[in-house]
């Protein structure tokens, strides 16, 4: 009991002791946001849709995940029972492209499915 007298006491001597130091006006608290400020790059109207894919290059990009040559393989099949004039080239590779295999997909072929695992 006389701990928490003691206890008490020693909190509101140093309440009273700050508040007559600081004023509620003096107080400023600003909310950040944690993440930091995000800059967007500037905007791109997206290429203009192909109307027809009939006796296109189309690639299809595959990360080497396992299971998903299974998949690829039925887009593929899909592909030339639709469009028999059409012409499928397979790429694999990491999950990012790279440059220079973008630079290529894009010189090789009119479409291309991007497709990852996970």
């Amino acid at each position: 009991m006389k701990r928490d007298l003691i206890g008490i006491s020693i909190l509101s001597a140093a309440f009273f002791f700050t508040a007559g130091y600081v004023s509620a006006a003096e107080v400023v608290l600003k909310a950040l946001n944690p993440r930091g400020e995000i800059t967007l790059p500037p905007l791109t109207a997206p290429n203009a849709r192909i109307p027809d894919l009939a006796g296109k290059k189309i690639g299809l990009y595959w990360n080497g995940k396992a299971g998903g040559n299974h998949f690829w393989n039925g887009i593929e099949q899909q592909l030339k029972q639709k469009l028999p004039n059409t012409t499928v080239l397979r790429y694999e590779g990491a999950f990012d492209l790279g440059d220079a295999l973008a630079a290529k997909m894009a010189k090789d072929t009119d479409a291309f499915f991007y497709g990852v695992g996970d």
